[in-house]
């Protein structure tokens, strides 16, 4: 079972992020800079987006493996580069002047401030290591393993490339540490892809890729094999990552992945309860067609 928390992030790309979301401002080094020097990202304003999307994802900095938070980190350079070029061209135009973007500021700052407070709410949310193993010890099946299983991480190359895939694997040899940037470096990948298997059971190896279930059978775990190995028409360079025996899985293995989907469902509860709340206050309840003075539609 994978021992990995896989965050789902959810960015908002607000349109006036750059003027209300971050307050505390352009400061620190320049991160990012376009050729013509008129978009500039800047340091706190990513930490400050980060910090955002991890609140709002109910997730840890410490939960996010290396390669994944780098990924993140660029996607929101992107954003905030892409949301300001956007900005500029609508002050060529003016727009910035237009009723449109006028009457819409206050909305969208108290759309913000909304977030804010869900943010806030949800921030008292935890589980505890206890109501973890009390969930692990009533649901002993559910953590079974049926059999042998292994993760794995691949670089992977046409077959007909034999130079390429050797040389990937003669510079993974050299640098173990460094096999998540040599799967970029040899497959292009571009969103982020580190080349990383979800647990595999061994027969389903043995039944699709049966030179890789031979040459990883005997293997150790952090061991990359020492051959390229080929299977139809792509060369492979294999690294384990984890060789997991059948059996009921230790409670430690699974302990993050269990509070980590508890604290997920908590806070859809908790959301729910402040919803409730906020609705039961102001007796937004009351909101239908006898007490709303619809506006007019104008055709």
């Amino acid at each position: 079972m994978k021992n990995k928390i896989k965050i789902l992030i959810v960015t908002v790309l607000c349109i006036l992020a750059l003027a209300c979301g971050n307050t505390r401002g352009k400061s620190g080094k320049v991160v990012f800079e376009s050729e013509d020097k008129k978009i500039k990202v800047y340091e706190s304003e990513v930490n400050f987006q980060l910090e955002r999307e991890l609140e709002a994802a109910g997730a840890e900095l410490k939960d996010v493996p290396k390669e994944q938070l780098e990924q993140m980190k660029l996607n929101i350079v992107k954003n905030i580069a892409t949301t300001r070029a956007f900005a500029l061209k609508a002050k060529e135009k003016k727009l910035d002047k237009d009723k449109k973007y006028t009457e819409g500021v206050e909305f969208t700052k108290e759309n913000f401030l909304a977030s804010v407070a869900m943010i806030d709410r949800l921030s008292s949310v935890n589980v505890t290591d206890d109501e973890a193993k009390k969930i692990y010890e009533a649901n002993l099946k559910n953590f079974e393993r049926p059999e042998d299983s292994v993760r794995l991480q691949l670089i992977v190359t046409p077959a007909s490339e034999k130079d390429k895939a050797e040389a990937a694997l003669k510079e993974a040899k050299a640098n173990p540490g460094k096999f998540g940037e040599l799967v970029r470096k040899y497959t292009g990948v571009q969103n982020g892809s580190t080349g990383e298997t979800d647990e595999i059971p061994m027969s389903a190896l043995a039944e699709k890729y049966a030179p890789i279930s031979e040459a990883v059978k005997n293997a150790q775990k952090g061991q990359i094999i020492d051959n390229v190995i080929i299977v139809g028409d792509e060369a492979y360079i294999v690294k384990v990552l984890e060789k997991n025996p059948k059996g009921v899985v230790a409670f430690d293995v699974v302990k993050d992945q269990i509070k980590a989907q508890m604290k997920a469902s908590k806070r859809q509860e908790e959301t729910q309860k402040f919803m409730e709340d906020v609705t039961r206050e102001f007796k937004l309840d009351k909101i239908n067609k006898d007490t709303v003075k619809l506006p007019e539609t104008k055709k």
